[in-house]
């Protein structure tokens, strides 16, 4: 009977320490920080925190909202932030750089949410020749959509002044009359509609050009799988809430994005969000709109030597979590 009692004691004893080393790995999990700027598709992830859905899936998530693309992009690459919302274009550049960078979802890809504005009296983009236009960072997404939107209108590169500017400086730079045109993106583009400025160019004329990706470090994607896959499951489910709970979700986003209702609304109105059987379509089908875009790219990239060779889109985009969340 001692014998008993003591064996007893033993492995209540050990249940405790088992059970309290399991709480003390948890809680010393780091919460996965994720780098995003003001673009109302990426306003999502604080959907899904506010909400608490990150919480009910069981992983903890910091996001650091930076206004410009460039500078949430180098908080990841200088390894500040574990992840990032960001767009496809820079994924291959990153990766070119040598920056390991992995997509794991697609999250949406702009329609009229990205566009050249220009001043009232320029009424098509043949007319910017000879004049000054603006994107945002040199070799970045914005300057492929700039120069591409050009290039099919007859324009070339050489008959055009660029201005590198912060997208949502365009305003103040068409005030200022710095430039004739500009590639911007909500608050910004509804902001410059109301003082008069035009639509020249949209994202839509050229289909998956501009495609918006939650990339990881291959290190986390090994490291801490599940969490990953929750933040991918999470996302997916604050697009379900944001259908189902439109008004309120919108104030919620809106105010996290600094913007105004009208705005995000506008901003919501001008992409298309990627669900699930969406996100499995274009990431395991051979041939996509993402496989054209990425070719289109990588020609842009090698034209202006920031490419030696062709970079396999496969070996940037880890599909498993896809695949998993799809069964």
């Amino acid at each position: 009977m001692r014998r008993i009692k003591s064996l007893y004691i033993f492995c209540l004893i050990m249940c405790i320490f088992t059970f309290a080393g399991c709480t003390n790995k948890s809680a010393s999990k780091k919460p996965i920080k994720i780098s995003l700027n003001v673009w109302p598709g990426y306003a999502i992830a604080y959907l899904a925190q506010e909400k608490g859905i990150f919480k009910k899936n069981n992983v903890a998530v910091e996001l650091v909202l930076k206004e410009s693309t460039a500078e949430s992009l180098a908080l990841f690459t200088d390894g500040d932030a574990d992840g990032c919302l960001d767009i496809f274009m820079d994924a291959i550049m990153i990766n070119a750089k040598g920056i390991p960078a992995i997509i794991v979802s697609l999250i949406d890809y702009s329609t009229s949410g990205d566009v050249i504005i220009g001043r009232p009296e320029i009424q098509s983009l043949s007319e910017l020749k000879g004049k000054t236009v603006s994107f945002e960072g040199v070799n970045t997404f914005s300057h492929i959509f700039v120069v591409n939107a050009l290039e099919k209108a007859g324009v070339e590169e050489d008959d055009l002044k660029f201005e590198n500017i912060n997208a949502h400086d365009v305003l103040s730079a068409l005030d200022e009359k710095r430039i004739d045109a500009g590639h911007t993106w909500e608050p910004t583009k509804s902001r410059a509609l109301k003082k008069g400025y035009k639509i020249l160019a949209k994202a839509g004329d050229y289909p998956g050009m501009i495609t918006d990706v939650l990339l990881f470090t291959p290190t986390m994607i090994k490291e801490r799988p599940e969490d990953i896959q929750a933040i991918i499951k999470s996302l997916f489910e604050a697009q379900d809430y944001l259908n189902s709970h439109k008004e309120e979700s919108i104030l919620i986003m809106a105010d996290k994005m600094k913007m105004s209702k009208e705005e995000m609304i506008a901003g919501l109105e001008g992409l298309y969000q990627l669900d699930l059987k969406e996100n499995m379509t274009l990431l395991t089908t051979k041939i996509t709109t993402l496989d054209a875009a990425g070719k289109l790219i990588m020609e842009f990239y090698l034209n202006h030597g920031q490419l030696s060779k062709i970079i396999d889109i496969k070996n940037i985009v880890e599909r498993k979590f896809i695949v998993e969340l799809s069964k």
